[in-house]
């Protein structure tokens, strides 16, 4: 521990003689100039101590003050230090001296020349090159104006070897700042290539332009290039020290999105047409004009700036407590720059021998700070977009795949309605289950699907597949682990599950249920059999879930209609086809028939005696005989015959694609069968029947088939009933 605290004595006061050999800060008089500065009228002026620290008061003298300083004896090392004045900000500098043996008085103006380097020019840089031999009796006066707030000075001697590696060489630490902001230009650059992306590319030339101006300010492009401390180099310093500006400005309105219409946007572009105009116009002042006035540019350039900064910092601010994260990002960023800012304009008008490296490059370190701080932003920025992007697919797919069970719902919809007011279908139930089942396997791949019911205590399934293997090995594995799915019926969550002893030896199967909402209760649960690798996910298990239930209710809703329907359609008594539904059918047949398709045979069926029977048994057992003479019809009559009731007792029959001698066949068989079931109800019964029929191609009305077949009916009851009548008639035919 000893150790390390000798040697840190020993650096320090090895820095300390270090100063103290390569600085001299020398003392200093003052003097207000009435007019134009002449060395042989120095002795007449009045010279003041100076203090330092005092601010001289440059802008109520505008002719300059005059600084009188007596070099110390320089004889022992001549050449080797040169004369540096503090601050390196101000408008005009010129020293006056006398080299030893010669009276006259030389100027050098604004001291910009290094030695052995009469080419190198830096605007920050206040340096004056001594002559090898000074006259040693003689005073050094420099001549100082500005237009500035007042400002203290300093006059050092500065080793010359000891300033060339220090203050004016291009620093490793300096280089690295600059490499850091070019290199972050760079790759932002890259990956506006890629994504197309404006506020990358913005980024990236304002860095560079900023990069390129301090290095210009700096006087490495002038060493570089040895350019001459002329009016065409003063003009481009000056045009590239304000065009990173307008830059910076249309980075932070792409950033933001900030377009025209708003306030923000309009402010921004209002600042970037301000530093345009100032640019043009101060470029057309310096190439026409005699006088360039460039501190009063100067002075409205560094003026808009400051109130954009100032607009900037409000506006992130504002947009970062609303919520913009990325807008944290610049706020920081604008407020280093304004820090730095401030740090550099103290330190253009202070003066110190021992000025800290981030003192005198505070702008520099600022803005490679600035530049880790931005690229930040815009990374957030991008993947904030990309998250979007990702954000907005999904959502997208979502929407496409919302949209598609609407239009399968719609469809599934649309075909209830279909089965409900088809006339033909004489198993609604079934197709609606095969429905349902067609339409779930259009969202998710299922094997097969049961649906269970809970009434009470009680439960009812089946199965609605067409695959009626799969549905009984479905029921026997339901069977035995009914309490594991009823307890998960009952939970009300969608749930899936293993199903253990299968019996299917090529693939596992598991089951997903879904319960359904039907009334206040989960009573209605949907068992999906679906192999184990089928993928589910949060939003298909979801989409499916509400799919199901508007489906379920959509089945509800038709199952009510279709109840209606069939009390329209069909006889309450005896469960056959009421009258206008059968003459309905007739009527289409017969369009048919005339068009040119398949023929009809028509027949009345009539009870017996019916009266009699009715009035003789009871009212109850005329219509057990009714409803037993329905059912033998139905044994008798072939599968494609349908049956209604016309009224009463009378009974009608179609055979489509058969003629008489078909139809008359058929029926005959109807009296033996009637009365073989009518003796186990102890009683006689028996029916005549009239058939008519309508060849294909010919055209006639349904009136004038009825009126044939009636015709034929009585015919049969004349002939003594309990037979088929006879053809009375053919139907005229036309073409």
């Amino acid at each position: 521990m000893n150790l390390r605290a000798a040697w840190l004595l020993f650096f320090l006061l090895w820095m300390q003689a270090s100063i103290a050999d390569s600085h001299q800060q020398l003392p200093l008089s003052y003097a207000p100039l009435n007019s134009a500065f002449e060395p042989q009228q120095a002795a007449g002026l009045d010279f003041h101590r100076y203090i330092s620290g005092f601010r001289l008061p440059f802008a109520q003298n505008p002719h300059g003050i005059v600084l009188r300083m007596e070099m110390p004896a320089l004889a022992e090392s001549p050449g080797v230090y040169n004369l540096v004045l503090h601050p390196q900000y101000l408008a005009e500098a010129t020293l006056w001296l006398k080299q030893q043996g010669d009276p006259r008085w030389i100027s050098e103006k604004r001291g910009r020349l290094l030695p052995g380097k009469p080419s190198y020019y830096s605007p920050q840089t206040l340096v004056y090159e001594l002559p090898k031999k000074l006259d040693d009796s003689s005073f050094l006066y420099l001549v100082v104006r500005d237009r500035g707030v007042p400002k203290p000075v300093s006059i050092n001697l500065v080793n010359c070897k000891t300033f060339l590696e220090s203050d004016v060489s291009i620093s490793r630490y300096t280089l690295v700042l600059y490499a850091v902001v070019v290199v972050l230009a760079v790759v932002n650059l890259v990956f506006f290539a890629y994504i197309r992306e404006l506020p990358f590319l913005y980024y990236s030339i304002y860095m560079l332009l900023a990069v390129l101006a301090l290095i210009w300010q700096d006087g490495w492009i002038g060493e570089m290039l040895y350019l001459p401390d002329t009016v065409i180099v003063n003009r481009w310093l000056h045009f590239f020290s304000m065009l990173p500006a307008v830059f910076f400005y249309q980075f932070y309105r792409s950033f933001l999105g900030l377009d025209r219409k708003t306030l923000g946007g309009k402010l921004m572009l209002g600042f970037q047409f301000g530093f345009v105009i100032i640019l043009v116009l101060s470029q057309a002042d310096s190439y026409w004009s005699d006088t360039y006035m460039r501190n009063l540019w100067v002075m409205l350039f560094n003026g808009l700036l400051a109130l954009g900064a100032l607009a900037i910092f409000v506006l992130t601010l504002r947009y970062w407590i609303m919520g913009v994260k990325t807008a944290g990002y610049l706020f920081i960023a604008n407020l280093l720059l304004i820090v730095a800012t401030l740090v550099r304009i103290y330190y253009a008008f202070t003066f110190s021998l021992e000025n800290a490296y981030w003192q005198t490059h505070a702008f520099e370190i600022a803005l490679a700070v600035d530049a880790l701080i931005l690229t930040l932003a815009l990374a957030s920025r991008t993947l904030s977009a990309l998250k979007e992007r990702d954000q907005a697919k999904v959502d997208l797919v979502r929407a496409d795949t919302a949209y598609q069970r609407e239009q399968l719902l719609a469809d599934f919809v649309r075909k209830l309605q279909s089965v409900i007011t088809d006339d033909e279908n004489v198993d609604v139930s079934r197709e609606m289950d095969g429905l349902f089942f067609e339409s779930i396997n259009r969202i998710i791949h299922v094997v097969e699907v049961m649906v269970l019911t809970m009434n009470g205590g009680k439960a009812q399934y089946r199965c609605l597949g067409r695959n009626k293997v799969m549905g009984r090995l479905f029921m026997q594995v339901f069977n035995q682990q009914m309490p594991q799915f009823m307890k998960d019926c009952r939970s009300g969550l969608i749930t899936r599950r293993n199903i253990r002893g299968f019996p299917d030896a090529r693939e596992r199967y598991q089951y997903l249920l879904v319960p359904v909402k039907t009334r206040e209760e989960m009573d209605f649960c949907l068992l999906l059999l679906i192999p184990q690798e089928q993928y589910l996910d949060r939003d298909m298990v979801s989409g499916l879930r509400e799919f199901v239930e508007k489906a379920v209710h959509a089945r509800m809703d038709a199952e009510n209609m279709e109840q209606l329907h069939y009390s329209a359609r069909y006889d309450d008594l005896t469960g056959v086809l009421n009258r206008a539904s059968m003459e309905s059918r007739v009527a289409r047949l017969l369009t048919q028939c005339a068009e040119g398709g398949k023929g009809l045979a028509l027949a009345f069926v009539d009870v017996d005696h019916f009266k009699e029977l009715n009035d003789g048994m009871g009212h109850d057992f005329g219509d057990l005989c009714l409803k037993m003479l329905c059912r033998i019809m139905q044994q008798v009559l072939p599968k494609g015959g349908q049956i209604g009731r016309f009224g009463g007792d009378e009974f009608l029959v179609l055979f489509p694609g058969l003629d008489y001698r078909e139809a008359s066949q058929l029926m005959e068989k109807l009296n033996p069968a009637l009365a073989v079931a009518s003796k186990r109800e102890k009683t006689v019964l028996s029916v005549s029947i009239g058939i008519a029929d309508c060849l294909s191609g010919q055209r006639i009305t349904m009136a004038e088939l009825f009126k044939q077949a009636d015709m034929s009916l009585y015919a049969a009851k004349a002939a003594g009933r309990a037979q088929v009548g006879p053809r009375v008639a053919k139907a005229k035919t036309g073409k």
